[in-house]
């Protein structure tokens, strides 16, 4: 999930929802939403977006407003969301979706949608996905790759990678071996080693204490930290 301190996007299946606070004033809430899209990825473009703002009631103005703030950033208002929608008995979905996200995390599994590149990315090439993405091959400099989810490759990963786009401080970048041009997850970002030494073996690059660092079994990985 992307947020500020009165708006968050979150990708689900049924695509992107905008939570706007229902406390918040609409100018407060404008303004946010629109240094929240500027800094968002690029490949969200063109989706719809769904609203939510609990019982609060807008004007046509400042429907014709947000409508606008969206549009600007290639966005379109595909509704509203109502709270049976977003609610089940006791709690709110989005905390259900989050409680399900933590367990599945704690038990070394994530689910979603996933693209699978039965190529290697040479340099120029760039994949962006709303998901988890999968390569059968390797990436190479100068090749990019930008997802919502995790980020996997079966090979080597020399070119950029930058894993939970919109947010997601859970995902990871793993790959047989793992030497990036950069590393980013979330809003953590890192460049690989210096050595070029062979026979590491497959490493995993995870947001530990506010930290990105790659591990492998029985041996500690390089670090970086937040920025």
């Amino acid at each position: 999930m992307t947020r500020a301190e009165h708006v968050a996007l979150k990708g689900t299946r049924e695509g992107l929802v905008l939570y706007l606070d229902p406390t918040a004033d609409f100018e407060v809430l404008m303004k946010e939403l629109d240094k929240l899209l500027k800094d968002s990825v690029q490949f969200l473009q063109g989706a719809s977006v769904r609203c939510y703002a609990g019982q609060k009631e807008y004007t046509e103005d400042e429907h014709a407003r947000l409508e606008t703030v969206l549009r600007e950033q290639h966005l379109e208002l595909a509704g509203w969301l109502t709270s049976e929608e977003v609610y089940v008995p006791g709690k709110s979905q989005s905390q259900t979706t989050e409680d399900k996200e933590t367990r599945l995390g704690e038990e070394g599994m994530m689910e979603g949608s996933c693209l699978f590149v039965e190529r290697t990315l040479r340099s120029g090439k760039s994949v962006q996905f709303d998901g988890h993405v999968v390569v059968l091959g390797d990436v190479n400099p100068g090749a990019e790759i930008i997802a919502t989810g995790n980020i996997a490759v079966l090979g080597s990963l020399r070119g950029v990678a930058h894993a939970g786009a919109t947010g997601e401080r859970n995902a990871t970048v793993s790959a047989y071996y793992l030497a990036p041009t950069q590393l980013r997850i979330a809003d953590l970002v890192t460049r690989g080693p210096e050595d070029e030494a062979d026979g590491r073996g497959p490493e995993i690059a995870r947001i530990k204490d506010d930290q990105l660092i790659v591990e492998a079994a029985g041996m500690n990985g390089w670090r970086g930290k937040a920025r």
